[in-house]
């Protein structure tokens, strides 16, 4: 199910200390119609889940200011149903428990993996928010 121009307003934050990854990510968001803000930091993150909610984070695990897994858990403890994808080099076990927050892409990814994987999670959030 790819975005459609309806849907041209969907916004997406990547979260991901790697300038390169993180314009990748951002290049393949913005072709499925994303509009995309990145970010190095956990703390920027947080500001910009105050300005205003995006429709999909794409998230990065090991960060220099902590790990992108348990700030998820707690961004979707206070705005539950935002889906997240995570790609990162963690270890199996990381990667492994972080699964039931959402789709993991292991780098280095391919870029249909990826694309599969926001599908994935915008289908998941969906499904969340139609239940609530």
């Amino acid at each position: 199910m790819a975005v459609t121009d309806t849907d041209a307003a969907l916004r997406a934050y990547v979260l991901e200390d790697d300038p390169d990854i993180a314009a990748l990510e951002a290049d393949l968001l913005r072709e499925m119609g994303f509009s995309v803000v990145a970010c190095t930091r956990i703390v920027e993150l947080g500001d910009l889940m105050e300005l205003a909610l995006p429709h999909l984070m794409v998230i990065d695990v090991m960060l220099p200011d902590g790990d992108g897994g348990d700030i998820t858990e707690l961004l979707r403890s206070a705005w539950p149903g935002i889906p997240a994808i995570f790609v990162s080099a963690a270890s199996r076990e990381r990667l492994a428990e972080l699964a039931p927050l959402g789709p993991v892409v292991p780098k280095p990814f391919d870029l249909d993996q990826f694309r599969q994987a926001v599908e994935q999670a915008l289908e998941s959030g969906r499904e969340l928010r139609s239940a609530s």
